[in-house]
């Protein structure tokens, strides 16, 4: 085995989804396409991923990172986010360590029982979703990992028998690309992200005044919710773009005076969603744009922002609360201008992913 303190080990990134249109265009297939990126400027590494046609692929920066898709033999009950699939296990052979950014899944099982097998090193992090069958109901799977890697310590609840083995990564962000523009004229309230229940979307449409202009972007998963979202912005200054290109996204988040994240625990419809967000990538972005920001206090939100210095946190479920804030920064745009440049220093100092890639290989040499 090397010393992973003096010599960069092969690395295997294992995630069931990739990220984009053969996949979901989510948090968690971003971060896990972006650390396996970050990884690559660092040792050798390769994503291995699951999708409808198998193939290999480099991409990053210099085609550093190698990646391989494999065509899963199933979905588990019909899960994409658990493919059955032991071909994989053919691209964990001649890699050192297997860090898995998935937890209850069957290729996050086979990979940690591979590497048991096979004396090589496994981590986990996890992004959260899954599939309620995995072997951990019949094997102390848990046990054989080396260390979990966690965004955030509220994403830990299910391996505090391990805490030993704990380090946090948090998350990181393309600062050269997300970045303020100079010359852009800030206005109006922007949302980006999955238009799911528990983005607590309904909150915000519900906060804003009717002459405020609201921006929602990003693909709708759920048609009854998209539909109750539309019903709720009749009256309202509110645009839905759901097809948006990555520059435009990045345009939005330069040109909004405030971007917003108002997930929430309990939807609209009674669900009871304990852990929303981990750190929240929009948020991220927007903050590295220069937004001022607004997110509620769910998951690990407030680890992001510092209320008051970078942004304003607010209770999850209260427009009443989101939108005094929103008129806030709205009717101070000095205030506003504060806040985006606190924002955009926090990234700097904290969030980037050559700090994540860094604290991920100081954890495979401890």
């Amino acid at each position: 085995m090397k010393d992973f303190a003096t010599t960069r080990p092969n690395i295997a990134v294992v995630y069931p989804i990739p990220f984009g249109d053969d996949g979901v265009f989510g948090g968690g297939e971003r971060y896990a396409v972006e650390l396996a990126k970050a990884l690559a400027r660092e040792a050798p590494t390769r994503l291995v991923t699951f999708g409808s046609t198998p193939r290999r692929e480099r991409i990053g920066e210099l085609g550093d990172l190698d990646v391989r898709i494999h065509k899963p033999l199933r979905y588990i009950h019909g899960m994409r986010a658990n493919p059955l699939s032991f071909g994989f296990l053919r691209d964990l052979r001649d890699v050192d360590v297997i860090h898995c950014v998935a937890w209850n899944t069957l290729v996050c099982d086979l990979a940690v029982l591979y590497a048991r097998l096979t004396g090589k090193k496994v981590f986990i992090t996890d992004v959260g979703g899954g599939s309620s069958f995995t072997l951990t109901r019949w094997l102390p799977i848990g046990r054989w990992v080396d260390g979990y890697l966690l965004i955030a310590a509220q994403g830990g609840a299910q391996f505090t028998a391990w805490r030993e083995r704990w380090s946090i990564l948090l998350a990181g962000i393309d600062t050269e690309r997300f970045r303020p523009a100079s010359d852009s004229e800030r206005r109006g309230v922007l949302f980006v992200g999955r238009l799911l229940p528990h983005k607590g979307i309904d909150t915000l449409i519900a906060a804003v005044d009717p002459e405020v202009p609201l921006r929602i972007v990003g693909r709708p998963y759920h048609e009854k919710y998209f539909a109750l979202l539309q019903e709720m912005a009749a009256g309202k200054q509110v645009t839905f773009v759901t097809g948006a290109s990555d520059a435009e996204i990045l345009g939005y988040y330069q040109t909004a005076a405030v971007s917003v994240l108002p997930s929430v625990n309990r939807t609209v419809y009674g669900d009871w969603a304990p852990l929303p967000e981990l750190l929240g990538f929009t948020l991220l972005e927007a903050m590295s744009c220069g937004a001022a920001v607004i997110c509620t206090r769910v998951g690990a939100l407030d680890e992001v922002v510092v209320d008051g210095e970078s942004g304003f946190i607010v209770p999850p479920s209260d427009p009443a609360a989101l939108g005094d804030r929103i008129r806030t920064l709205l009717g101070d745009p000095a205030l506003a201008a504060r806040f985006g440049a606190a924002a955009r220093r926090r990234i700097e100092e904290v969030f980037t992913w050559e700090q994540v890639a860094r604290r991920c290989l100081e954890a495979y040499a401890r």
